[in-house]
């Protein structure tokens, strides 16, 4: 499916190809947010807005006991969230760290070590014991082959691999995977040679990069509620201050 060969593997020119197609073989780095900007967002959600409002409504009438207590609930919420959005953006960095710099492939028929973001699907890539995997790789041989997977599985024990084909329409979890390798794990003992069938976000590990990196998170039954009863609330309060100045 990948048109590529296990003796000489990809030759520079399909490489070429390949890498203007699919792009490098690295995490996408969303756009980096100021912790002011992060701290700001927190206040535009129609409830929280309502709060402010009434605190600032509070200081004017001198209810400043009322002004105070709503001013602390909502930069503890604010706090509370840029602290949460920040530990996703160092996890990705994280993630990030754990990409090989360097990888030993097979094309032309010679062995040479390039940068691993210039990986594309297709190129075979030679493991020794200490490597740590630069891509998504279907094995194809293994002398002994042992690899730590743990940062995507959390199984604390190597996992020990082989170039078999698991025949098997099921769904497969990542840990049985025995003839994979994957992006950010790491080879404790054996050699082995494998296909590079996913590069980039494309990996297992970009997929969790992804996650981390999206800007707008799903909101949760309760949160959606509270946006409805905000907007209820608020229309409320206007209907209310409508009459108060019409009397």
């Amino acid at each position: 499916e990948l048109s590529t060969s296990l003796r000489s593997g990809l030759t520079t020119s399909e490489v070429k190809k390949r890498l203007e197609t699919v792009g490098p073989n690295q995490l996408k780095e969303g756009k980096k947010r100021s912790p002011l900007d992060m701290f700001l967002d927190q206040f535009k959600d129609v409830l929280i807005i309502i709060l402010l409002v009434s605190a600032i409504i509070s200081a004017f009438l001198r209810e400043v006991t009322d002004a105070i207590v709503i001013g602390i609930i909502l930069i503890l919420n604010a706090t509370l969230s840029v602290v949460q959005e920040y530990k996703a953006e160092k996890s990705l960095e994280a993630l990030k760290k754990m990409t090989a710099p360097e990888t030993l492939v097979l094309r032309e028929g010679k062995r040479k070590k390039i940068q691993s973001y210039q990986l594309v699907p297709g190129d075979i890539v030679l493991l020794e014991s200490g490597d740590r995997i630069p891509a998504d790789l279907r094995l194809v041989e293994v002398t002994e082959l042992s690899i730590q997977e743990a940062v995507l599985t959390g199984e604390s024990e190597p996992v020990e691999k082989n170039g078999q084909v698991i025949d098997t329409l099921e769904e497969i979890s990542l840990g049985d995977r025995l003839n994979m390798a994957y992006m950010g794990t790491s080879v404790i003992a054996g050699r082995g040679k494998g296909i590079v069938v996913a590069t980039g976000m494309d990996t297992e590990m970009g997929q969790i990069a992804g996650m981390l990196e999206e800007q707008k998170q799903e909101l949760t039954p309760l949160q959606k509620k509270l946006n409805q009863v905000g907007k209820k609330l608020g229309l409320l309060i206007l209907l209310i201050v409508a009459v108060v100045v019409v009397l």
